[in-house]
């Protein structure tokens, strides 16, 4: 059996998508395939996760209670446990044969860019187990699910979370000006479960807050002009700035920028949007000078119809 599912990157809406604000999220052109073969032995699963067809985890697991037999890294073995064990839950027929398998993972990214190694590993076994992805998201992590969602679409969406459900709604998200739109990877990995945990501690509701990111993720896709799209980034910056009483990445490290820069998903770490007028060139001199090396322009990176 082969699965495979898309890596995301949330455009607008981090942190009040939790909230129930409508978010612009896309899919990437980057995945992560989930191969299961059978194996020699009896009643073990022997699993490979692999990041651009290199290794970087194994484990051997009790395929009747998932038992950590062996691992390479107790405490991603234990999250996955965790995921193989609330998928039986949900599909008692998932994995019911005492033979062994051997399951091999691999990523068309880096796992520290955050294009969602988590995400499109839950999507591919909640596929393999025949269960709800978002639902088996919701059992074992406190996110949105959004990133679980936009795995298995081919076209960025609004996505919006109503209690313990979501609604999605297609968009046309391919401005003309999109060959002036890159994403840059700013260095530092942010673990966003701890960055969400923190946010929901908070008990606010944020109404208004919310009906403007709302407001603002839909004029942020349908922006005529690149002028209106750096607007509307520029606004949503204020304003989660304000929410998270934490600087704008404009005015902490690109405040020489002549065009707008958007943190995407956690702020501090991970992918930032970009806006830049001139040659790739000149970016790539720019960012050596930021120190950021890793850069994406839009159509290397998203996946529209």
């Amino acid at each position: 059996m082969n699965f495979y599912s898309r890596g995301k990157l949330l455009i607008s809406g981090e942190y009040l998508v939790i909230k129930g604000a409508k978010a612009l999220m896309v899919p990437l052109l980057k995945g992560q395939s989930l191969i299961i073969k059978q194996a020699e032995g009896k009643g073990e699963l022997n699993w490979i996760s692999q990041e651009k067809g290199q290794e970087w985890f194994r484990a051997k697991f009790d395929s009747t209670l998932f038992e950590i037999l062996h691992a390479s890294d107790q405490e991603i073995a234990k999250q996955l446990q965790l995921i193989l064990k609330t998928s039986r839950k949900m599909n008692r027929e998932f994995i019911s044969q005492k033979h062994s398998l051997e399951i091999v993972t691999d990523l068309e990214f880096l796992r520290k860019w955050g294009f969602g190694s988590s995400s499109t590993l839950i999507s591919n076994i909640a596929w393999w187990a025949e269960i709800n992805p978002y639902v088996l998201h919701s059992k074992v992590s406190k996110g949105s699910g959004y990133d679980v969602v936009a795995a298995r679409m081919d076209n960025p969406s609004f996505f919006t979370k109503t209690g313990k459900t979501y609604s999605t709604e297609n968009v046309v998200f391919n401005p003309s000006y999109r060959h002036n739109i890159y994403f840059i990877y700013l260095g530092k990995k942010q673990n966003s479960a701890s960055m969400v945990s923190k946010f929901l501690e908070s008990k606010k509701q944020y109404r208004v807050e919310k009906r403007t990111i709302t407001e603002l993720s839909q004029h942020m896709a349908l922006a005529p002009t690149q002028s209106d799209f750096e607007f509307y980034i520029r606004e949503h910056d204020l304003l989660m700035s304000a929410i998270l009483k934490q600087p704008r990445l404009k005015d902490q490290k690109f405040a020489d920028l002549k065009g707008e820069i958007k943190p995407l998903g956690a702020w501090g770490g991970d992918f930032a949007m970009i806006t830049w007028n001139e040659s790739t060139e000149d970016l790539k001199g720019y960012l050596k000078k930021k120190k950021i090396e890793t850069y994406f322009a839009f159509d290397e990176l998203i996946k529209t119809l």
